[in-house]
């Protein structure tokens, strides 16, 4: 176990050039690692597309007397429901 936590073997399939460039530039012994880190990195990349995504497709208020924190934080609410004071880390 490391930092991340407990290994699982996974099963996939990639087209045999690109498995001819990870063994030609990783070591070995590092190609799990450097494939875990370039999943990870893909994943949060995903990630932040889909909250762009999200925060384009926001509808913003007609009046402009709410500030765009005031907007995110009346939309965050919205979305997990919970109350400000633990939004801000003064209530649990």
């Amino acid at each position: 176990m490391n930092a991340s936590g407990p290994k699982e073997r996974a099963t996939f399939s990639i087209a045999a050039d690109v498995k001819s460039k990870l063994e030609a530039v990783v070591p070995k012994n590092e190609r799990s690692r450097f494939v875990e880190k370039a999943i990870d990195q893909a994943l949060r990349d995903v990630a932040i597309r889909n909250l762009q995504k999200t925060l384009d497709e926001i509808r913003r208020p007609a009046t402009a007397e709410e500030s765009g924190s005031e907007f995110l934080r009346r939309k965050r609410m919205e979305w997990d429901g919970r109350p400000i004071d633990v939004l801000e880390g003064r209530h649990e």
